[in-house]
């Protein structure tokens, strides 16, 4: 096998290619052995006539032509690419991103004989507008200077790779990061052969832009992925007019997010729809260090018996969202907990084998209509922001048979008087339920603690 196969998707582009190409050829020469895989998606322009004229400067240049069909995307090309590549080592590269000299020379002492290590590399300028920065920084880039540019635009607020804060945060080892895949943008990444293929490629269903790469990162990570970023081995986007409208960008990248969660269904990716990938760590950090008693109120026994009598027992399948005190847990005979805070999940999963621990919050679930008879949902709800608490209602309500809520009369979290976070009174609540076209019923009053079932509004005909 070869030591390095480096894989290029291109859909026309062809001055960009030309330039990916012209960088890969000037590697400095270590006796590495190299070759490009290219990989083109059914371009309408002449590329080919790009990689006749490198032949004679990369020897192991590969070409290979796809006709445009349905099944046509980013992921196809690529897998495409890993099946017709041979190296030990793959390195991804978007069309039109340029890499150092010494870039393969380092990636290989870098990974080395690891198989599961990946890297993924600073990328200046993916988000640069050509038609209003100055480009004249990068005028006169080669292979030989390219590092120092990279450098010099490292903190430029119009070049710099918008990951460089958390990359920094965590001195670059991605795996201290609570979900470190959300960092794994595609545009240059360099992964072992093994974990790769461990990985299964990328998802050829995920088409459109946006989510593909964060999704084979996801799979990455899951089949034991050590990641690192390389402040060492930036590149380069040469700056392009956008193909796509950044509304159907936000579109795509929406629904492919929902598509990826519809396959793994766990709480890492049941909110990432809903987040920005920047500070979708930051989001679950919050989660995996949230001990949910300490900002809800205390339920009184008098209150657990009253859920356990009225509403638990008897019934097949019973849940409960928002409760993670052990007094509660141990009283309140639900057979299923929703927990989003992952040490907690695995100590009470020993704790009590007899509940079911469900890693995931309740906005999408993997539980067919009317599964549970009953879901007991605590004031917990009440910090999250709206557009969230709408698609949660929709969905417990099409899960369960009855839904009931808690809702403390006095009792204001620490999260909105001191951490800022939401914290939805009675009368927002009431406003929510009804965009939802959804209502209290039966409420019942125990000490400060009131106890709502919810169903269908019904409009009243005067």
């Amino acid at each position: 096998m070869l030591d390095v196969s480096i894989i290029i998707p291109v859909y026309n582009k062809m001055e960009q290619l030309e330039r990916s190409l012209y960088f890969i050829a000037n590697q400095i020469d270590i006796g590495i052995s190299l070759e490009v895989v290219v990989i083109d998606d059914g371009s309408t322009q002449p590329v080919k006539d790009v990689i006749d004229s490198y032949t004679d400067q990369i020897k192991n240049l590969k070409y290979l032509y796809l006709e445009r069909d349905k099944h046509s995307c980013r992921s196809r090309t690529r897998n495409i690419g890993i099946r017709e590549s041979s190296g030990n080592i793959l390195v991804f590269l978007d069309c039109g991103i340029v890499i150092p000299d010494f870039f393969i020379e380092r990636v290989v002492n870098r990974i080395g004989h690891s198989t599961n290590m990946v890297l993924y590399h600073y990328v200046m300028g993916a988000f640069t507008d050509p038609n209003k920065e100055d480009l004249s920084v990068i005028e006169n880039i080669k292979p030989s200077n390219l590092a120092a540019v990279c450098e010099q635009l490292r903190y430029h607020p119009d070049w710099e790779d918008m990951r460089t804060s958390h990359f920094e945060l965590v001195d670059h080892d991605l795996n201290r990061m609570d979900v470190p895949w959300s960092m794994g943008w595609g545009g240059a990444v360099t992964a072992s052969r093994d974990i790769v293929l461990q990985a299964g490629g990328f998802d050829e269903t995920l088409k459109g832009w946006g989510a593909e790469d964060t999704d084979f990162a996801y799979q990455l990570h899951k089949h034991g992925a050590s990641m690192y970023a390389t402040d060492d081995i930036c590149t380069l986007h040469l700056p392009h007019p956008s193909d796509d409208n950044i509304d159907q960008k936000i579109k795509s990248s929406y629904l492919n997010r929902k598509k990826m969660h519809m396959k793994h269904r766990t709480f890492d990716t049941e909110i990432y729809p809903y987040s920005a990938d920047l500070h979708f760590d930051l989001i679950m950090a919050k989660f995996n260090r949230l001990v949910t008693h300490y900002y809800v109120p205390a339920y009184s026994d008098s209150l657990i018996e009253l859920l356990n009598r009225e509403y638990v027992q008897g019934v097949d399948r019973s849940a409960v969202i928002g409760a993670d005190s052990h007094a509660v847990l141990s009283a309140l005979n639900v057979s299923h907990v929703f927990l989003q805070n992952k040490g907690l999940l695995q100590r009470y999963q020993s704790t009590w084998p007899e509940k079911e621990f469900v890693y995931l919050l309740g906005l999408d679930t993997l539980y067919p209509s009317k599964h549970f008879d009953v879901i007991i949902v605590t004031d917990y709800f009440r910090m999250f922001s709206e557009p969230l608490i709408g698609i949660m209602l929709k969905e417990l309500y099409r899960i369960s048979k009855k839904v009931v809520f808690l809702y403390n009369n006095s009792y204001v979290s620490y999260l909105a008087t001191t951490a800022g976070w939401t914290w939805h009174s009675r009368q927002e609540l009431e406003q929510l339920f009804e965009r939802s076209q959804l209502m209290f019923h039966t409420e019942r009053q125990v000490g400060d603690c009131k106890v709502f079932e919810v169903g269908k509004a019904v409009t009243v005909v005067v």
